[in-house]
């Protein structure tokens, strides 16, 4: 029996989960156990599912989120199983990822978590010119960390122990839609024990502009919000308060450069990101407003727009 389990939430996948499922079978040395986890789907993902028999094991349930998809994924492992993986429905794992990772795991019983470095890629697969990963963030957070920045481990990129995944208590199922469960496990994983970093691009990972992500996952950050606050205190609350901040004068930033560049689409789209993350934003607000306007009376509004790209960190490396 494998000691590893991948485990691979999907809805309605049919465009990419054969490529992410034959990945984790392509597995090197670490043949592991393959669970997908089908919540709700309505299209042909079940019949493409079917398809691999006794290779995976399915388990279907109606629509309730990766994270309580991911929990039932688990529950339902190989109990000889001693790591899992959990892989999202459009990523795929490079040759010897899950040797490597586990390598980490096998070689520091204080290792809770391994995570390594990922290549971003479009809808169509091709490479995107960015980093997640940068030379800041280049190594196994503290606590501490964890709780002034987001820090760039992707659910992908991570292999974690199976007791400590346990112990954690799993991912937490307040979070029903996509978006801001995984922080929040790392946040719980790293009370578990250390982390491990491996500086390779060991997982293909499938990421949508910024804007979309962000609008998308909006109400998993007020969720976030709470459960950090909740748990951390004062250092949680510090946390979620610099991290809104951040997110509305990025997205604020945004906007206007789109102003200046005469994209009142691309601007709106700005604003309103600012709006959800900070609902009491009246400068977002107005800036928002401004947007149906004429652009050269919205401009006159706006003022001066600093050169330069200040938004890139904030914009592209903060959460999926």
């Amino acid at each position: 029996m494998s000691r590893v389990s991948v485990i691979i939430p999907v809805r309605n996948g049919v465009a990419t989960i054969r490529r992410t499922v034959d990945s984790a079978l392509a597995q090197e040395c670490e043949r592991p156990e393959v669970i997908v986890v089908d919540d709700g789907s309505t299209d042909a993902t079940p019949r493409i599912l079917g398809s691999y028999g006794p290779d995976i094991k399915v388990l279907r349930q109606s629509n309730r989120g990766p994270s309580a998809a991911r929990n039932a994924g688990a529950a339902a492992a190989n109990p000889e199983s001693e790591y899992f993986t959990f892989l999202d429905a459009d990523d795929v794992l490079l040759p010897g990822m899950l040797k490597t990772l586990t390598e980490e795991l096998d070689g520091a019983e204080s290792v809770a978590l391994a995570f390594c470095d990922v290549v971003p890629v479009d809808d169509y697969d091709h490479e995107l010119e960015i980093n997640f990963i940068d030379e800041y963030t280049a190594h196994a957070p503290t606590m501490d960390e964890l709780l002034t920045r987001w820090w760039p481990i992707l659910t992908s990129a991570a292999v974690m122990r199976r007791n400590a995944f346990e112990q954690a208590g799993g991912f937490d199922e307040s979070f029903t839609r996509p978006g801001f469960e995984d922080p929040y496990m790392w946040l719980t994983m790293r009370e578990q024990g250390d982390f491990a970093y491996v500086p390779q691009r060991l997982v293909r990972y499938r990421t949508t502009p910024p804007n979309e992500r962000m609008m998308k996952y909006a109400k998993g950050y007020q969720v976030f919000g709470r459960l950090v606050s909740e748990r951390y205190g004062e250092a949680g609350q510090r946390l979620i308060r610099e991290s809104t901040n951040a997110f509305v004068s990025a997205w604020g930033y945004a906007g206007l450069v789109a102003l200046r560049d005469g994209d009142k689409l691309r601007a709106r789209r700005a604003f309103a990101c600012a709006m959800r993350y900070g609902p009491f934003q009246v400068r977002a607000a107005s800036r928002w407003l401004r947007t149906f306007l004429p652009m050269s009376v919205a401009r006159v509004l706006s003022g001066r727009i600093v050169r330069g790209n200040r938004t890139k960190p904030e914009l592209e490396n903060y959460f999926r």
